[in-house]
């Protein structure tokens, strides 16, 4: 386990945790089938859970790896534990239960035609024209086979098996598809599984692209993109280019990735924002992800989700946090507060990014490298705080203080290592602008300290330092506003060529001579466009924090600490403020803030959020 505290895990450690994944897969057909045994009726008008239970025994007993391979493909695991959810009530779904009880039928049969054992049984059709075998492909009934009636929905299957010619009969209502002799060839009716890979010396990466599995998404109201010869090119594009980079930077970590991950889900390409991509501990292996536009960013992805897929397997085994207690942390990745099992989750994978960027950053030229050293610069101290903010918990167990502590050993470091200015000074903006933002978003102040506060504003006096005040932070308490200045930040140094377009042309993003003057290090244009943009809508959350980051460029420390220490502070004092005679100026309501927050910084440590 120190290797995959570590962000790392050789042969053996992923080994060990597909081990474990193995056994919860198995202990999960064996639950289904005892209920299917309780209950046969829900199979409907299918043959009964013992045939496909029969068979899969039999592919088990005679090809192990045939059998693994179903077993271990990501969408069983999805597919098992959704259905066991359906047949303990505790989750309706809009198919009908037999078709999708039925699934196990279409699991035998692919195993046992991976395997070349010769059976006939029948399958259900989910969409009334096509079947999808996992990890093999997908038959397309012809037109007229299909109809409204339930015995229309149900296909029969014949396989000859090994030394018959192994063709598959798959019949409906007279009609027939004939599969071919290698299930990796096209045929009429019959659409292999898109495959790429990638191959740089001796380090060979193998991946499916689960476009029409019913049971490849594990997320509701989200649905893979079917390819087509175009989009498959593209992905095998991308994907050889991102394996030489993975290769190149850290060999070790590539060589992982390729033990663990067998497929990707694909989703619809990235257009304007960045690309999505998900994991989920039912579906270990896999991870559905859009089509990102540089083999950078796929190779940034495959990290990404192959941490959360080996955390996701490592918390099948151990308990690392204790029982939830509402608490809720910020997470620099995120712009909605995190549980502790989620902040977990998301530096988990941060560490393996920001390790991505740290060799990154060495081994590439140009303004790959510089891009590399920003994403370095602001990912890492980002990771370094929320491990720290893990560590000041009492959420975590033994074990996972053992395991975050691990985690910090190997990023803490990192944070030591110099970088140039430019790099930290823009991370930092990037990062402050986050988290301000988050603050005015998902935080309310105390109403009590924010009357005490406005009573006695004069510009001078203060309350009596309570060292302790804190907002109560509740997720989405007022709407997302576009981050447009982090975004002309990081395209500085990702883009440059785009920048300097967007600096002539503002308008097309939203921006504002204040955000292009604070893009470009003009923090005195950028704190008078921000104060004017305060005073005509104070009740906006981006002027605030541009103000501060202003604030902070033009050396008034104090009150920058204000609005990005607590900024939700300062623009409800502001606001009970301005509803009397005249509207105080924005900047020295910051400052009065500033003052406190520095002196409560002086006799405690930051409270936590919660």
């Amino acid at each position: 386990m120190t290797q995959i505290s570590m962000g790392g895990g050789d042969h053996e450690a992923i080994g060990l945790l597909r081990e474990g994944q193995r056994s919860k897969r198995l202990l999960l057909l064996r639950m289904i089938r005892e209920a299917l045994m309780t209950d046969p009726a829900a199979m409907g008008i299918l043959p009964s859970a013992r045939s496909a239970w029969d068979l899969l025994s039999r592919v088990q007993y005679e090809n192990v790896h045939a059998f693994d391979a179903i077993l271990m493909h990501p969408s069983t695991g999805v597919w098992a534990s959704h259905v066991l959810r359906r047949l303990r009530g505790v989750k309706s779904g809009g198919i009908s239960l037999w078709v999708e009880v039925g699934h196990f039928h279409t699991l035998a049969a692919a195993a046992a035609m991976r395997a070349g054992v010769g059976f006939q049984t029948e399958v259900p059709v989910h969409d009334g024209t096509t079947v999808h075998f996992p990890s093999l492909g997908t038959v397309t009934l012809p037109e007229g086979s299909g109809a409204q009636s339930a015995r229309a929905r149900v296909v029969t299957v014949r396989w000859a098996g090994r030394g018959a010619g192994q063709v598959a009969v798959i019949t409906a209502r007279g009609t027939c598809v004939l599969l071919p002799e290698s299930l990796e060839s096209a045929a009429p009716g019959w659409r292999p599984l898109p495959r790429v890979g990638a191959t740089t010396g001796q380090h060979v990466l193998r991946l499916v692209l689960d476009d029409e599995d019913p049971y490849g998404s594990f997320e509701e109201g989200l649905k893979p993109v079917q390819l087509n010869a175009q989009s498959q090119c593209r992905w095998q594009t991308l994907v050889e280019r991102a394996w030489e980079i993975l290769v190149r930077t850290h060999a070790e970590t590539a060589d992982s990735i390729a033990d663990a991950m067998c497929s990707l889900v694909p989703l619809a390409p990235a257009v304007k924002t960045e690309p999505y991509s998900a994991t989920s501990p039912e579906s270990f292996g896999s991870a559905m992800m859009a089509l990102p536009k540089t083999a950078t960013a796929l190779a940034v992805g495959l990290v990404h989700e192959f941490q959360h897929v080996k955390l996701g397997a490592l918390l099948d085994l151990i308990t690392l946090t204790r029982e939830e207690h509402g608490s809720l942390h910020y997470a620099p990745w995120r712009n909605d507060p995190r549980p502790v099992s989620g902040l977990l989750q998301g530096v988990y994978a941060y560490q393996g990014i920001v390790g991505f960027w740290r060799r990154y950053r060495l081994t590439s030229s140009g303004q790959e490298a510089l891009w590399a050293e920003f994403a370095y610069a602001l990912w890492r101290s980002g990771t370094l705080a929320v491990l720290d903010d893990l560590m000041e918990s009492d959420a975590l167990t033994d074990l996972g203080t053992w395991f975050v502590s691990s985690m910090r050993s190997v990023v803490g470091p990192w944070c030591e290592e110099p970088l140039s200015p430019l790099a930290e000074s823009d991370a930092g903006v990037v990062a402050a602008d986050h988290r301000g933002m988050w603050r005015l978003r998902n935080s309310q102040p105390s109403p009590s300290e924010v009357r005490t506060m406005a009573e006695r504003w004069n510009g001078s006096s203060l309350p009596q330092v309570s060292g302790g005040a804190v907002s109560v932070v509740r997720a989405d308490v007022l709407p997302r506003e576009a981050a447009v200045r982090s975004q002309l930040v990081r395209l500085k140094w990702e883009d440059p060529k785009t920048f300097e377009w967007l600096r002539r042309h503002p308008e097309s993003v939203g921006a504002s001579s204040a955000d292009i003057a604070l893009a470009d290090g003009d923090f005195g244009t950028a704190l008078r466009g921000y104060a004017q943009q305060v005073r005509s809508r104070p009740e906006a959350s981006s002027p605030w924090i541009g103000l501060g980051l202003a604030l902070r460029g033009h050396g008034r420390a104090r009150a920058a600490a204000g609005l990005l220490v607590r900024p939700e502070l300062v623009r409800a004092v502001y606001l009970r403020l301005a509803g009397g005679e005249a509207a105080p100026d924005p900047v020295s309501v910051a400052d009065y803030v500033g003052r406190q927050c520095l002196m409560e910084a002086a006799v405690s440590p930051p409270p936590h959020l919660s």
